[in-house]
């Protein structure tokens, strides 16, 4: 086998991967699902074909725009409850300041 087939070969199966990855993010967050299990995503993987590990996974997926934080043990999507949270917070602050400068009487 040539050297070049075997590249071509490894670039093909790692834009397949990254398909396959992409697509199933997606899907778990149109579904609202926003925190997926790492081991349940290798399963998905490996049942595709694919040969991946938690490790490599986790390797792959940093530089996900579809994730905020990845671990062995867990992956966040972008827009899960952490980032709802901090969004939360931030309008919790607005509208403390909005009430504050309505109920502030003005001098004239």
């Amino acid at each position: 086998m040539k050297i070049s087939q075997l590249l071509n070969e490894a670039s093909n199966y790692e834009a397949q991967l990254k398909n396959d990855v992409n697509a199933y993010l997606v899907r778990m967050k149109a579904n609202g699902i926003l925190t997926i299990d790492t081991n349940i995503l290798v399963g998905e993987l490996n049942d595709m074909g694919h040969n991946v590990t938690a490790e490599s996974l986790v390797d792959f997926l940093k530089k996900s725009k579809y994730t905020s934080n990845v671990t062995v043990d867990s992956i966040e999507l972008v827009g899960a409850p952490a980032e709802v949270a901090k969004d939360n917070n931030n309008r919790d602050v607005v509208k403390k300041l909005a009430k504050k400068a309505a109920s502030t009487k003005r001098i004239s």
